[in-house]
């Protein structure tokens, strides 16, 4: 193993690209640039298992003489990491009868060393089944992969699972789910991450409104990362949470002796933000005298300290949010038309949970359970079908963050594999009893009945409530999609 290969840093560098929300193909992207630099190796593939053919294909790959790789399970050394489960290293390719020639005559490219793991699916051991393959060609001076290789490859593999877990993207090459960390891919999401996408290119000024809990400063932030500006600094300054005597301050700064107990000088947040970005947060909280000082800010990115007389410029990119309707502010007087015009450039509006459909609630509830099962050691993997049921009915007026809550309390209070209706902290209306209650006549088997019939009939009904998608009904079902497939091909389901 090479002696200049840092694998804490590596494995660190990484993990910081799994907090950021950056776009997710430049995540796959920088990932195999690293496990490139971090192995010491020519080229590098992830491939990921569509759901949908169940083949091997290269999600992100140094290879400049393909736009894509498609292999069978078992096929070639990848395929066979796939099917398997187990890692292999060689340094011996034209002797191993796994290699597939095929690409490389394909490619004109010489393959003489591989080292290959499986992706597995991040949660428990004993459940994950793989999803996809990381490999490397070509050892570099020649020398093998051996066993401290395959050891730094595989944490590799595992933050990979991770990636795919937190971004939620699906293993069939969709292109809905953009930006990691941000979860859904409803029609109003799309729009949202077509916005994002153009804001981010530029450095205009971006207003985000929506309710609490939509997820605004994750957005604000994916607009940060995406843009040229990434290398700098994020700075986030909470309207609420700062006193208004405190809050002109925070913002420019002060200079020392400016007001008792200013025994230094203080860089404000503005200043901070210095080839980066600003995230003001509900802007609207901005009382009006502190408004228009920050006017002149948004205007010039120019400000004096608190009891300073020189003019400092700052070059930030502002992004701001509010939750509250700044026009009907600006028609009452309670919020300054100047700032709200310069503040609007760019207008991005988040969409309620209500109104991104069931598809993005379920999506998110079954993001959540993965998450808070991990943290709190809990052995919860799927959603009871009534629960969910439950939780599409919901209003969700807290909008994400409720679910999340909500989430993290029934993977708290649940002792199996299932989340259960009784898990749930949500209020228990009459309509949505009776709607539930109908969900629970539906489950209910007639006397009578043989085992493969129940079998065969809870099966049918987790695909309808999964609309027909097997990878997510085999997680509600806690088999493999392998098995599912079988048994959907014993019971003639289609």
């Amino acid at each position: 193993m090479s002696q200049t290969r840092d694998r804490p840093s590596v494995l660190l560098a990484v993990g910081e690209l799994l907090r950021a929300e950056v776009d997710i193909d430049a995540l796959f992207t920088r990932i195999v640039d690293l496990v490139v630099e971090a192995m010491d190796a020519d080229r590098a593939t992830v491939f990921l298992i569509d759901r949908d053919t169940g083949d091997l294909y290269s999600r992100s790959a140094k290879l400049p003489e393909l736009p894509e790789i498609r292999l069978k399970i078992g096929q070639g050394i990848a395929g066979y990491v796939a099917m398997s489960g187990k890692p292999v290293a060689t340094d011996a390719v034209a002797r191993d009868k796994r290699f597939l020639e095929d690409i490389d005559e394909r490619t004109g490219y010489t393959t003489r060393s591989v080292a290959a793991v499986p992706v597995f699916e991040h949660g428990s051991a004993s459940t994950r089944s793989v999803v996809g393959v990381l490999q490397v060609l070509n050892k570099r001076n020649d020398e093998s992969f051996d066993a401290e290789d395959i050891e730094l490859l595989s944490a590799l593999a595992d933050q990979i699972g991770e990636a795919l877990a937190l971004a939620s993207v699906g293993t069939g090459g969709e292109t809905g789910v953009r930006y990691n960390k941000i979860v859904g891919a409803s029609p109003p999401m799309l729009a949202v991450y077509d916005l994002i996408e153009k804001a981010a290119r530029t450095d205009a000024t971006v207003l985000i409104l929506g309710e609490s809990g939509t997820g605004k400063e994750l957005a604000a932030r994916a607009i940060h990362v995406n843009s040229p500006r990434s290398g700098g600094p994020f700075v986030k300054v909470d309207c609420t949470s700062i006193p208004e005597g405190l809050m002109e301050a925070e913002l420019f700064g002060h200079e020392r002796g400016a007001f008792t107990g200013a025994e230094r000088t203080v860089v404000g947040r503005c200043e901070k933000a210095h080839d980066g970005t600003l995230f003001l947060d509900e802007i609207g909280e901005l009382p009006l005298a502190l408004q228009a000082k920050l006017l002149r800010f948004v205007q010039d990115r120019e400000m004096e300290r608190v009891g300073g007389r020189q003019v400092i410029s700052a070059n930030v990119r502002l992004v701001a949010a509010t939750n509250r309707g700044l026009e009907d502010m600006v028609k009452r007087g309670t919020f300054r038309q100047d700032l709200y015009y310069r503040l609007k450039v760019v207008e991005l509006r988040l969409p309620a949970l209500r109104d991104r459909g069931a598809s993005d609630i379920d999506t998110l509830a079954r993001h959540f359970l993965a998450m808070y099962a991990r943290k709190h050691g809990k052995p919860a993997q799927s959603i009871d079908p009534i629960a969910l049921a439950m939780l599409r009915s919901h209003r969700w007026p807290g909008n994400i963050r409720e679910l999340e809550h909500c989430i993290e309390s029934a993977v708290v209070f649940s002792n199996g594999p299932a989340v259960l209706p009784v898990h749930l902290s949500l209020p228990h209306e009459a309509a949505d009893v009776a709607e539930w209650e109908e969900s629970r006549s539906h489950d209910t088997m007639p006397s009578g009945m043989s085992l493969a019939d129940v079998e065969k009939r809870y099966i049918e009904r987790t695909l309808s409530d999964c609309n027909g998608n097997r990878t997510r009904a085999a997680k509600v079902l806690g088999i493999g999609r392998n098995t599912l497939n079988r048994k959907i091909k014993q019971y003639g389901l289609t």
